[in-house]
């Protein structure tokens, strides 16, 4: 699933939406600033979910204004959604935007299913960490050429502050 797609679907697990509602959600809670959602893709993403049978339509008429298509979302697409929610959680990601969709919407899980899947995210940075250390240390020249440490420490530094404050944030919310 796009991040468009699980952005779209986990917002209509809270209510259903018009098209143009989705733009205004998105620019409200500034989500262009950390992921990429254009304005046509909203369209082309819905319209591919009705297609594929994640969403339903149905046009409503309120008063004053015109016809607009308003969607929502199925049961069964609920349950796919939680699961891919939980999925950009747990998992390492060189793309940070997929933890922070995963933890949007993460109020979608419940306590114990966030509580798991944050520990399995803690998990798969220390495996990770452990990979670049012994390619660090296999390899033949990193630590004399200053752009080969360089391509090894920064993401070793960037993991050690993400363990740091998932290990914080487990401690002070579960």
């Amino acid at each position: 699933m796009t991040q468009i797609e699980v952005i779209l679907l986990s917002l209509l697990c809270d209510k259903d939406y018009y098209g143009y509602e989705f733009e205004t959600v998105i620019e409200q809670r500034n989500m262009r600033g950390w992921t990429n959602i254009g304005f046509s893709s909203i369209y082309n993403s819905l319209n591919k979910l009705e297609k594929n049978g994640h969403i339903v339509s149905k046009y409503e008429k309120e008063y004053g204004s015109p016809k607009r298509k308003v969607y929502s979302i199925k049961d069964e697409t609920k349950v796919l959604i939680k699961e891919q929610i939980i999925k950009m959680i747990s998992e390492y990601n060189s793309d940070p935007s997929e933890f922070d969709i995963g933890m949007l919407f993460s109020y979608l899980l419940i306590k114990e299913e966030l509580k798991e899947a944050l520990t399995n995210h803690k998990e798969n940075l220390i495996k990770r960490k452990e990979f670049l250390l012994e390619r660090y240390d296999q390899h033949p020249t990193a630590r004399q050429r200053p752009h080969i440490k360089a391509l090894f420490e920064r993401p070793l530094a960037f993991l050690d502050t993400e363990v740091l404050w998932l290990e914080e944030f487990i401690s002070e919310n579960f």
